[in-house]
């Protein structure tokens, strides 16, 4: 009897084993989402970017709807081309994920649009995954010293705001404004041994990235610690829609403080922002909610005219095209613009700058 136990406990050990490996090998031959890695940031090292010269495979869904082929540059931006030193770009396009634009390829980034409809533009970018408005200025401030940009244009999306507040999220890497308004780096000293493990395996990524499940939960539930946990917002509704008081009136001061720096640092250069517009809104019967991104993207639209900064206002451009199309411009199982909110985004810009110049 115990001979048997020991048995079937054995083998069931070695077929666990066996179809984990033979899951890790399946996923590797998938077009499995992957990731780049992110380089330490600290007092030394105060930019966040990848490891410079790598590439990776991107997907979406379970079925891998959507994917392409991904690499970083000799800086660890995610771009086709290296970037040279005082190189001088015609434009330095700065953002969040938008900018990185991983679902698509890097033809189809509103960078890359932006360069292949104007022959006589050079253009850079510099975008990170989850990084808000108070990075974007060290993004500038280091696009200046390093590259001299003539003009800047900006993507602007709803979690630009509140996610600029140390008081309601501190990602890793980058950095937020405290309680003075001041700009404090919050470190990354690398990934956690779990991080790490976690993924190199292509059956693990499945899981959490194409199939979209929260690490951060998991591992919470698990009981389990991790210093990426602290990524995720501290307090305050995680609505979609709305946010407390406080966090509204923060999130104003912080659109406030962004634009006065950048103003700042690039002096009399051309600067422009494209403002993200409410989708959901614009695919539910064209209407305007009331809601804390309304807010945020209506003031930062205001302040920008004051501050003489070119706006780009996606609300208009999107309904239109959807009234007359009916496309959705973005993906299924992600915010995220597809080609086709690439494409307009960087149309409406090039025309912004050709009615500029008449």
């Amino acid at each position: 009897m115990l001979k048997n136990i020991k048995y079937y406990f054995f083998y069931l050990i070695y077929l666990s084993i066996f179809v984990i490996v033979l899951a890790e090998i399946i996923f590797r031959i998938l077009p499995t989402q992957n990731l780049f890695t992110l380089q330490k940031v600290d007092s030394k090292s105060t930019i966040i970017r990848y490891e410079p010269n790598k590439k990776v495979k991107f997907s979406l869904g379970w079925n891998f709807y959507q994917t392409s082929k991904k690499e970083t540059n000799n800086y660890g931006f995610v771009s086709s081309k290296d970037y040279i030193k005082n190189g001088e770009p015609n434009v330095m396009v700065i953002g969040d994920s938008y900018v990185e634009a991983m679902q698509i390829s890097h033809k189809k980034t509103i960078s890359e649009t932006i360069e292949q409809n104007n022959a006589g533009l050079n253009v850079y970018s510099i975008g990170i995954s989850e990084v808000p408005l108070s990075q974007y200025i060290k993004f500038i401030e280091f696009a200046e010293k390093e590259f001299n940009p003539k003009e800047y244009l900006i993507v602007v999306v709803g979690n630009d705001f509140d996610e600029s507040l140390c008081s309601y999220k501190q990602k890793q890497g980058t950095y937020c404004f405290d309680e003075n308004f001041k700009l404090q780096l919050i470190s990354f000293p690398g990934y956690s041994k779990k991080r790490r493990l976690g993924r190199n395996s292509a059956f693990v990524r499945y899981i959490i990235l194409n199939l979209k499940i929260d690490w951060r939960n998991l591992i919470s539930k698990l009981g389990m610690k991790d210093d990426g946990l602290s990524d995720r917002p501290e307090y305050a509704g995680n609505t979609e829609k709305n946010k407390n008081k406080e966090i509204e009136i923060l999130s104003l001061r912080a659109i406030d403080q962004f634009l006065s720096q950048v103003s700042s640092i690039t002096k009399n250069k051309k600067v422009t922002i494209i403002v993200d517009a409410d989708r959901n809104d614009i695919y539910t019967g064209l209407r305007t909610t009331d809601s804390y991104f309304y807010k945020m993207r209506a003031h930062l639209i205001e302040k920008a005219k004051i501050t003489e900064v070119g706006i780009v206002d996606l609300r208009p451009i999107f309904e239109n095209h959807f009234k007359e199309f009916g496309q959705s411009f973005n993906f299924p199982t992600d915010g995220h613009w597809n080609e086709l909110g690439h494409e307009l985004a960087a149309k409406a810009y090039l025309n912004l700058k050709k009615n500029n110049l008449n």
